[in-house]
């Protein structure tokens, strides 16, 4: 099944009244969906266009979709955050052949009250691991690198994957000594290797995958208290570019909103945070 991501096409902060849009999204970010996800959609609306980087060159290339979403009245931050949530609902309901996903950047997803429930999750995140190409690259130098290195990116989503099951399947064991993350860990490395051998430059983001804990209808009270204790301030070194460790994995348990339409599926969200640093 193909990987789709429902991006808003900015940053959003929470404000005491509403949301705010902080910026649009930078070309950076745009190759960073592009680059790890097979199908991206970042709604657009009638009222308000917040228009994206080479916009034209990844639309007309395919790597992109932006389906406009008809708002009417008071056009306001939670009009302009429902555009996301709206798409969302309706190509998770579709379903066809393709795992959809909301993706914000943020530590937290933001979505409006008709449209979020709290439940308890599992939380997978990447520190500063995932690498994307910057400087003088085009939308089809990306598809190109994609493709060619389509097993690493399919490696790294199912070793993600993995370690979602283990942690459930097995919480008495140390995260570290799961092989799932040695696999993740080992699949990030590869990523850096491959990237510098084709990019030379490149800047490193982050990635947190939300997993739904109950999806398969288990014991809340118990699953929720022993994961969150088996990983609470467990975080596992990655070994990067030159041995360094710069990037980290993390497993926890926590309860948090969540988009209501997806509350079946097996991931609920995906956030990321792009780093400052990291060029190489």
């Amino acid at each position: 099944m193909k990987r789709g991501i429902i991006a808003a096409p900015g940053i959003i902060n929470r404000l005491p009244r509403g949301f705010q849009m902080e910026r649009s999204l930078n070309i950076d970010e745009l190759r960073y969906y592009v680059l790890y996800w097979d199908e991206v959609v970042i709604p657009a609306n009638n009222a308000v266009y917040i228009g994206i980087p080479q916009e034209e060159a990844f639309i007309l290339a395919g790597a992109i979709k932006r389906p406009s979403v008809q708002l009417s009245g008071l056009i306001d931050t939670d009009a302009m955050l429902s555009c996301q949530s709206k798409v969302a609902e309706a190509l998770v309901k579709e379903n066809k052949g393709v795992d959809w996903v909301i993706q914000q950047f943020g530590e937290e997803c933001l979505l409006l009250e008709n449209y979020s429930e709290e439940r308890n999750t599992l939380r997978i995140d990447l520190a500063s691991c995932l690498p994307v190409p910057t400087g003088e690259v085009n939308v089809y130098d990306i598809l190109d690198f994609k493709e060619r290195r389509k097993n690493e990116f399919i490696a790294l989503h199912e070793y993600l994957d993995e370690v979602y099951e283990q942690a459930l399947l097995s919480p008495d064991q140390s995260l570290a000594s799961k092989k799932a993350v040695y696999k993740l860990t080992k699949s990030i490395e590869d990523l850096d290797r491959v990237t510098l051998e084709r990019f030379k430059l490149f800047k490193k983001h982050d990635l947190s995958a939300v997993f739904n804990l109950y999806r398969d209808k288990i014991v809340e009270g118990v699953i929720m208290d022993v994961v969150a204790t088996a990983f609470t301030g467990s975080t596992v070194p990655v070994v990067t570019i030159g041995g360094i460790i710069s990037a980290t994995i993390k497993v926890s348990a926590n309860s948090t909103q969540t988009f209501k339409p997806a509350d079946e599926n097996l991931k609920l969200a995906y956030l990321s945070i792009a780093q400052k640093d990291g060029l190489y």
